[in-house]
């Protein structure tokens, strides 16, 4: 006769970390170096430890030792093959889930601690910094190992005082060591103690405060010539006032059906699952602390950081990014479910597998973690050069990549380096030099670049190879090969085309009848020909949320140009304006893109492109107006002005951003 089989709690748990591990440990071997690890592994190459202390910490970092020392001993024995270097940061992750149920226990019940390890075990939250070696997945480990030692001093502290005082010390004072960040939190929590410690303890405890300070304090000089330093502000920008609801979207997979299963759960809670009246009433009878508390403590937790980080970063220097909230991020889970009394195993394990289904839906399927994640950029890039040079040898190859981040996958994997690196151009004008000698003989072009690429430089090469024929899209980067058929493209839409020709410019403002002339042209009979009285040209206006797809389109703006002697001054502006009151300016100089010997005898092609991503485009109503300044009043003759939408890659920002779907829209002719 067969036994039944019995679900229990202790199973389930086993289910959660098995997935957490399945999660994590998929296609392993194949997680690939985030450009912060770089930066960390390009740093461990140092004879010895105070070396490492003062070139690879205190001169060249933002962040506390720690993990640089743990990273620096681990690879001297292991080495720094991937997988090797991530190995112990994906166990600090596996160590998160299971911390987060026993904390959930001990505060609430096992119904609630399984909720939310369900939910670390499957977001990309935290399935993506446990693959990634940094101080994130090891702050959180560190900051619930110190959150379940004080857990146990302010609930049980006749219990076994010494050994939970000394596990909290540890782990708070490592806390110190791996992340500003998490330092804020291990302080936050144990200044919280003083509230909820039993005043027989206090003293005790608040020995144990000045324990961590005094282990701490090898490290102050580093926090403190950090601090003087300054932050990362040269490449993060101020959050703005809609940060906590995009941070919302990011700690549910950007996906409606995280939100809606935990919504359901919370209602569930409310109507069916409700801790009842009397076991309240039990609780208070036995002493144990006020229902509200808990909520309050959490909600805080969750909420301090956040602000913390949110007015310095407004008001002092740029910190706070989704990645140093992680180490408070898990007592939201707390907040939200913590109202629901203990359930069956079997109503456990229902939701605990409703919450993993959803979760990795939406993170394989949704957000195509694996597709997505796994491909570096610069590797990328690297692989995609060779592809293309094994079957092409007539082609001029581009590559705009970190050269140290480039260096490391030439030497991993024996790939030549017959491609130009762009970052060593001097400019736009050698750029050109090279495109226009090259092009003479090359049949293609390659182009692998990361997001940090130039922002004229496809506009640039469209001049010499007119034509895309593949575009590869990686979070961070994006390869092309252009060739030299002239057809229409499918990435860019022409927005408007004055050439000057009879009746083409009715949209532009400011053109002036007497300047058009029919001596000279660069396309038909008709150019504009400025002169020492005209210091502004033809403009032309439209509101920016009608032409473009998404934030991470392009606008390219050309117009051909010639007078080039007499051109110095002159440029071509594209402005954003909201309410008539003017919120970006860029432009492009006109003698930037001048390499001719022979001044002045030729047509010259002007670009400006403006990057929407890098522009704060959240104000109301903006519109998007293009114009040629002549500053200095010079006599130059300009044609064929036009202004382009050119495709974004949709998960350039892929890292911190949902997916893009395009709006389906017509280019305004």
């Amino acid at each position: 006769m067969s036994r039944k089989l019995k679900i229990t709690n202790s199973a389930i748990v086993l289910i959660i970390m098995g997935t957490a591990a399945l999660l994590r440990f998929y296609h392993y071997f194949e997680v690939p170096f985030t450009y912060d690890e770089f930066s960390a592994v390009l740093r461990l190459n140092f004879n010895s430890f105070s070396e490492l202390i003062e070139n690879g910490v205190k001169l060249t970092d933002t962040h506390p030792a720690g993990v640089q020392v743990l990273m620096y001993y681990w690879t001297r024995l292991f080495g720094i093959e991937e997988w090797v270097v991530k190995l112990p940061f994906t166990l600090f992750g596996l160590g998160s889930v299971y911390l987060i149920y026993l904390i959930g226990k001990k505060w609430y019940n096992q119904t609630v601690g399984l909720l939310s390890s369900a939910f670390l075990a499957s977001l990309q939250y935290t399935v993506m910094y446990s693959q990634i070696a940094r101080p994130y997945i090891s702050g959180l480990f560190l900051v619930l190992l110190t959150v379940y030692f004080w857990t146990n001093l302010v609930k049980n502290p006749e219990r076994k005082f010494y050994l939970n005082s000394l596990g909290f010390i540890f782990s708070a004072a490592a806390c110190a060591y791996n992340h500003h960040f998490s330092l804020l939190f291990a302080a936050i929590v144990g200044l919280s103690g003083l509230f909820f410690i039993r005043r027989e303890y206090l003293v005790r405890y608040i020995i144990s405060g000045v324990l961590i300070f005094v282990l701490y304090i090898p490290h102050l000089n580093i926090f403190f010539y950090q601090l003087n330093v300054g932050g990362i502000e040269d490449w993060l920008g101020k959050p703005s006032n809609s940060f906590i609801l995009k941070y919302f979207g990011f700690i549910f997979n950007f996906s409606v059906y995280p939100g809606i299963v935990t919504l359901i759960i919370i209602l569930l809670g409310f109507f069916f699952f409700r801790t009842d009246a009397s076991i309240k009433k039990e609780s208070r009878h036995r002493g144990d602390l006020k229902p509200l508390y808990p909520y309050l403590l959490f909600a805080s937790w969750f909420l301090i950081p956040f602000i913390i980080g949110f007015l310095y970063s407004r008001y002092v220097q740029a910190v706070l990014q989704y990645s140093v909230l992680i180490f408070s991020f898990p007592f939201l889970f707390f907040v939200l479910f913590g109202h629901i009394k203990e359930q069956k195993p079997s109503i456990n394990l229902l939701m605990v597998v409703g919450i993993l289904i959803v979760n990795i839906y939406s993170l394989t399927f949704v957000r195509k973690y694996y597709q997505i994640f796994y491909k570096s950029p610069d590797r990328e890039i690297l692989r995609d050069y060779e592809k293309l040079k094994s079957r092409e040898q007539n082609a001029i190859y581009i590559i705009d990549s970190h050269p140290k981040n480039t260096n490391f996958y030439i030497n991993k994997y024996g790939i030549d380096t017959g491609f130009i690196r762009q970052e060593s151009l001097s400019g736009i004008s050698e750029l050109k030099s090279i495109l226009e000698e090259q092009s003479k003989t090359a049949d293609k072009l390659y182009l692998g670049a990361l997001s940090s690429n130039y922002q004229m430089t496809i506009p640039l090469i469209l001049d010499y190879f007119p034509n895309l024929i593949m575009q590869n899209n990686y979070y961070g980067a994006t390869t092309y090969i252009f060739d030299k058929e002239k057809k229409p493209t499918s990435f860019r839409d022409t927005i408007t085309y004055l050439d000057f020709e009879k009746g083409t410019y009715a949209k532009w403002n400011g053109v002036k009848a007497e300047l058009i002339t029919k001596e000279i042209s660069y396309n038909g009979e008709r150019a504009y020909a400025f002169s020492d009285e005209t210091e502004y040209g033809p403009t032309y206006k439209i509101s920016l949320d009608s032409i473009m797809t998404h934030k991470n389109n392009f606008i390219d703006i050309t117009v051909r140009a010639r007078g080039i002697s007499e051109m110095d001054g002159a440029v071509l502006v594209a402005t954003l304006e909201s309410n008539g009151e003017n919120v970006y300016y860029g432009g492009s100089d006109f003698k930037d893109y001048i390499i001719s010997d022979s001044v002045g005898q030729r047509w010259e092609s002007i670009h400006y492109s403006m990057k929407l991503s890098d522009i704060n485009l959240n104000y109301k109503d903006l519109m998007l107006k293009v114009y040629i300044w002549n500053k200095n009043h010079q006599h130059f003759v300009v044609d064929d002005i036009v202004i382009c939408r050119r495709e974004g890659n949709p998960i350039l920002y892929w890292l911190v951003e949902p997916i893009i779907q395009p709006k389906n829209q017509l280019a305004t002719k």
